[in-house]
């Protein structure tokens, strides 16, 4: 049977951890009385503490990056330079269909993307988008990690919090990396997370050659349109550089509002099985660990789910207006919304960030909106809402689009004098 460890050994220890975050592993053997070299704990706990690093970020970003990229490389490596000959030419076609009902579309040659690749171009935008998020649990970690703790514990913490911040910043960074590595095997496009992960457009030959085995719909017809849709999204975001930083500063306001669970977090030991590292992940996942939201940050993601909405669904009905003349327009249209319903990075990207779950009538709903408004007046109406934020259609003109209608017709000239004002002509 082990011996317990002496009372006041463990005292000791405990003060010496919390005083300089650090463990000495000859006293920790000697203590638990488990026999082990304290070289090999030494050794263990230096890589364990290599992979918590020594950062300040609430995400280790380059082990998030290390653990995608691992994802991504175990399948890289495909090359068939028909298929890219076939999209260099449905990229052109596309150019020129989708000039001719919108000008707000994208004229850059495409990027040919690996899966290693597009992770190396993405990892900036999930940065962006879930730093705010990290921050705030890691905030709200720290700010309550000393009610979990006696009060003499709580006050001798001291450099051990900056370990337990590491660690919590490791354990997001790996749950963030491998979903973005598997997110890289499923994406098509640059965009297709909802924001453009370059300048430019691209594609992932690899990903879009599997996503067309077996498909009855002709293929020729299906890149075609799937390059309307990628330099759509494309050109809207370049064509409205506030675009990208209104979704950003949404997440914010929804991260700002991030509480932390302490009684979630005093139950993990009893939750977590140590020999299922899967198990940590998926609680963390779960959202369990996070307090219900409040009413502020349920508003706050009601307006990014309704501005995603809007971007797909513009694309969606411009992407039709453009690729009219295909005979398998509505069966390839058909085809991609049940697609974006099951496995849509977008959907997925949001999910694993916000718990964020987009719903696809809302994006349907969005594109008859803006269908509506074309005929209701004309293309260049349509785009002109994307001029400034004030202007887009609101989450009830999108469910309701008769109300946006009678918006537009009843104060048009007064929409356009306040337009430009805003825009400061």
């Amino acid at each position: 049977m082990t011996n317990q460890p002496d009372r006041e050994e463990f005292e000791e220890f405990l003060k010496q951890l919390f005083a300089s975050g650090q463990i000495d592993p000859e006293q920790l053997s000697k203590m638990a009385g488990i026999g082990a070299n304290p070289a090999d704990l030494a050794k263990a706990f230096g890589q364990m503490q290599a992979m918590m690093g020594d950062s300040n970020e609430p995400v280790n970003w380059d082990m998030a990056t290390k653990k995608a990229l691992e994802s991504a490389s175990k399948s890289d490596g495909y090359s068939n330079p028909g298929l890219v000959g076939e999209l260099t030419g449905a990229f052109e076609m596309a150019s020129l269909w989708l000039s001719e009902v919108t000008d707000l579309c994208g004229s850059e040659s495409p990027k040919h993307l690996t899966r290693s690749l597009w992770v190396k171009d993405a990892m900036p935008i999930f940065k962006e988008l879930s730093e705010p998020v990290a921050k705030s649990m890691a905030d709200a970690l720290s700010e309550n990690i000393g009610e979990m703790l006696p009060e003499e514990l709580s006050q001798m913490l001291g450099p051990a919090a900056k370990m337990l911040g590491n660690a919590g910043a490791m354990i997001f960074a790996m749950q963030l990396g491998q979903a973005i590595g598997r997110l890289s095997s499923q994406t098509l496009t640059s965009t297709e997370i909802g924001i453009p992960i370059s300048q430019r457009p691209g594609l992932i030959p690899q990903n879009v050659a599997e996503f067309m085995t077996d498909l009855d719909t002709p293929k020729s017809e299906v890149l075609i349109y799937l390059s309307i849709r990628e330099l759509a999204i494309s050109g809207l975001y370049q064509s409205n550089r506030w675009l990208k930083d209104q979704i950003t500063t949404q997440v914010r306001e929804f991260a700002a509002g991030l509480k932390i669970d302490m009684n979630s977090i005093q139950d993990l030991a009893e939750q977590i099985d140590p020999s299922d590292p899967q198990a940590l992940n998926d609680l963390i996942e779960s959202g369990s660990l996070i307090t219900p939201r409040s009413e502020e940050q349920d508003a706050a993601l009601q307006r990014i789910e309704a501005l995603l909405a809007l971007i797909e669904g513009w694309a969606d009905a411009v992407s039709l207006r453009a690729a009219r003349r295909l005979p398998a327009i509505n069966a390839i249209a058909e085809l991609f919304m049940r697609r974006r319903a099951t496995q849509g990075a977008s959907e997925k990207t949001f999910g694993i960030l916000l718990g964020l779950q987009l719903r696809p009538r809302l994006v349907r709903e969005a594109t008859l909106m803006w269908q509506l408004v074309e005929s209701e007046f004309d293309a260049q109406k349509r785009d002109s809402l994307w001029q400034h934020p004030d202007q887009l259609p609101t989450l009830e003109e999108i469910q309701n689009p008769v109300e946006l209608i009678k918006r537009l017709k009843g104060n048009g000239d007064e929409m356009d004098s306040e337009l430009r004002k805003l825009l400061g002509e």
